[in-house]
């Protein structure tokens, strides 16, 4: 019985090791004396010589990059992104029972897509502002030389389609520079009230139609540690979408508090509120809870999505609490320092 046992483990062995070869990844082991234990045939390119087993890593490891980063001493498990050979790696280094397994992806394709998605994003958004510039001044010329009040109307509907199409480019552009890192965070501490006090000013207008009241519950002396004009776009988006999707005679407010190391603001409606399965989803870019809804309201699907990335620049988080017909509670969490 033990010899079979014997022989299914070293069975199992010679799986795992032709499972390891055939992997587009590569796998390096070295023990506690980092002498090389294990190497797959994707990694076997990093070597300078096919004979390793055994040896010390200096013997045999040709990149830089890499050499690097196995003689590091690393306190716990790392994952760092490396150049080797004109590629680019994401490396995850892993410690078990003594062992230093070094994990290799190439994701250089995966950087090509997405350098040619935002190229393409920024490059078509530039060629479409001018052309909505010339449709935006040409309907206000019309509407200032024609009285007749039913071409009015459709003068009217394609500003709005306008500044709709305007406000998608706007926020492609914004995603755009946020994900390229073009916009880098630039942080400094100011007095958050006076910018909460400021937007509500912006959106007012949007507060008429359903009577809704703003409530600024900032302390007059709270301070944040942030890039100003990006905070102010990422609570701009949060508090025109709780004024958007808000019942009749709603209240918004914004609130802030420290804790810790971290100040967290947190935005509150009494709207419509959001289902528990569309929660995981609200901050993919274009996600709409309510399709026919959020058409009839405007806005670009954008919004929340841009609010993710500004918060996740701060090295910060954010989340939302919700209940259908109770309203919801959006929250951001960024560093004091």
């Amino acid at each position: 019985m033990e010899s079979n046992t014997l022989k299914d483990q070293h069975l199992d062995y010679e799986i795992l090791i032709s499972f390891l070869d055939y992997l587009k990844e590569g796998v390096i082991v070295v023990d506690e004396n980092k002498n090389i234990l294990f190497v797959n045939r994707f990694a076997q390119r990093f070597l300078n010589t096919p004979d390793y087993e055994g040896k010390h890593f200096k013997e045999v490891i040709n990149d830089n990059y890499l050499y690097s980063i196995i003689s590091h001493d690393y306190d716990k498990d790392t994952k760092l992104e490396v150049n080797i050979d004109s590629s680019k790696y994401l490396v995850n280094v892993y410690h078990i029972k003594g062992k230093k397994i070094i994990h290799l992806q190439d994701i250089t394709p995966f950087e090509i897509y997405k350098q040619a998605k935002k190229d393409f994003v920024s490059n078509v958004s530039h060629e479409l502002k001018t052309p909505i510039s010339v449709l935006k001044s040409a309907m206000e010329t019309i509407e200032d030389e024609i009285k007749d009040s039913n071409i009015l109307k459709f003068v009217d509907m394609a500003k709005k389609r306008i500044n709709q199409m305007d406000s998608l480019i706007n926020d492609l552009l914004i995603l755009a520079r946020l994900e390229s890192q073009e916009d880098l965070v630039k942080k400094k501490k100011y007095l958050l009230r006076k910018q909460v006090e400021d937007i509500f000013e912006d959106l007012q207008h949007l507060t008429k139609d359903k009577n809704i009241k703003l409530k600024n519950n900032i302390p007059k002396n709270f301070e944040v540690y942030a890039d100003e004009q990006k905070l102010s776009i990422a609570l701009k988006n949060l508090i025109e979408n709780a004024i958007k999707y808000n019942v009749q005679n709603g209240i918004v407010e914004v609130n802030a508090k420290t804790d810790g190391k971290y100040d967290t603001i947190s935005v509150i409606d009494t709207g419509i509120g959001i289902p528990p399965e569309s929660i995981p989803l609200v901050f993919e870019r274009f996600y709409r809870v309510d399709k026919s809804r959020s058409r009839n309201i405007g806005g670009t699907g954008l919004g929340l999505s841009i609010v993710k990335h500004i918060t996740e620049a701060h090295k910060g988080k954010v989340w939302v609490e919700s209940q259908v017909g109770k309203g919801s509670r959006f929250y951001i969490k960024i560093p004091k320092t």
